[in-house]
């Protein structure tokens, strides 16, 4: 098996970022499809909803009721791809600075992509698995145990 001498970081910082990215449009392609579906569902249980039988206009009823919890159910694509855009923003920020002539200080690189993050329970895994960044807002310790399992956040 051949073996490369030496192994460049910022190669491989690359890579994986690039495969974020692929992944990232390869999802949406799919949920775009199925947001599509979704809505010819709302359109037909519409449909279903003003028939003048009282058995088909309740089926109506019923197709609308779960193409509306699908939409909701989809919004876990959001979330994904707001997660996996961080990371990939993340590891381009440190093969940036790897690359860096003169390296940024670790606080001014870890300030930034904490930056980043826009759910409070990213906030949280950062401070707890690389410490709090100096001058960063803490994140907030009474933010209810649903934030930790990836819940939608609205903000």
């Amino acid at each position: 098996m051949n073996r490369p001498a030496s192994i460049s970081l910022p190669p491989l910082l690359e890579l994986s970022s690039s495969q974020v990215e692929i992944a990232l449009q390869n999802a949406a392609s799919q949920v775009d499809r199925l947001a599509a579906s979704v809505a010819a569902f709302v359109k037909v249980g519409a449909e279903m909803c003003a028939h003048p039988d009282a058995a088909v206009a309740a089926y109506g009823v019923r197709v609308t009721v779960e193409a509306q919890r699908a939409i909701f159910a989809m919004q876990f694509h959001d979330v994904l791809t707001q997660r996996l855009q961080h990371v990939r923003d993340g590891l381009g920020d440190l093969q940036d600075a790897l690359a860096a002539p003169t390296a940024p200080a670790p606080e001014v690189l870890l300030s930034a992509i904490r930056a980043r993050l826009t759910m409070e329970d990213e906030r949280r895994l950062f401070d707890t698995l690389l410490g709090h960044v100096p001058g960063a807002p803490p994140a907030s310790a009474d933010t209810d145990h649903e934030s930790l399992r990836g819940s939608v956040e609205l903000f």
